[in-house]
């Protein structure tokens, strides 16, 4: 255990915990903290982006977060938190060795997770790895489309992940009533 905490701090590097930028309608934005941050292509909003970063405490959980814990918040200019998300918006993790061969054992299934304040727990954001400059094992990217908490964690796979790999089971969906 010691072994994969390591080398993941180490790469975390030094920087503020706590990001404020104020955002120009039809801008571009790249806001990161550490090893993680948000691209915003083209910003379809005006107001004040807040971007956090949190250390993952739990030890005794299933998501294995392996870095910071990115918390995104958007509010206009009156200080009311905008609801939805406008334009193209990605959060992104860079990738260090042990993160990047966990992205290839697809057992890991390591991913880009956000915070479901709906419903509460984490859910899978649609992950996706790309080359980036001066990164040898790129990054790990997912498109936003909730003001919440993302993280980059790798999970323990469950009995029913490993039979439906082995082609033991199928899943159906469920007959709605």
């Amino acid at each position: 255990m010691v072994a994969s905490v390591l080398p993941v701090r180490a790469f975390q590097g030094e920087g503020p915990l706590r990001r404020e930028v104020e955002l120009v309608f039809n801008k571009p934005y790249e806001v990161f903290i550490g090893n993680g941050g948000i691209f915003i292509d083209n910003s379809q909003m005006r107001g004040t982006m807040v971007l956090q970063s949190e250390d993952w405490s739990r030890v005794q959980s299933w998501h294995q977060f392996t870095q910071r814990i990115l918390d995104f918040q958007v509010y206009d200019r009156n200080g009311k938190p905008f609801e939805w998300v406008y334009g193209n918006v990605r959060v992104y993790f860079n990738l260090d060795k042990f993160q990047y061969d966990k992205w290839i054992d697809e057992e890991a299934n390591m991913s880009i997770w956000y915070f479901d304040k709906l419903n509460g727990g984490w859910r899978k954001c649609a992950t996706h790895w790309e080359p980036a400059p001066g990164l040898p094992k790129g990054r790990l990217w997912c498109l936003v489309r909730y003001y919440t908490r993302y993280g980059l964690a790798w999970t323990q796979p469950t009995m029913t992940m490993k039979l439906i790999k082995q082609g033991l089971i199928t899943v159906t969906p469920s007959p709605t009533p």
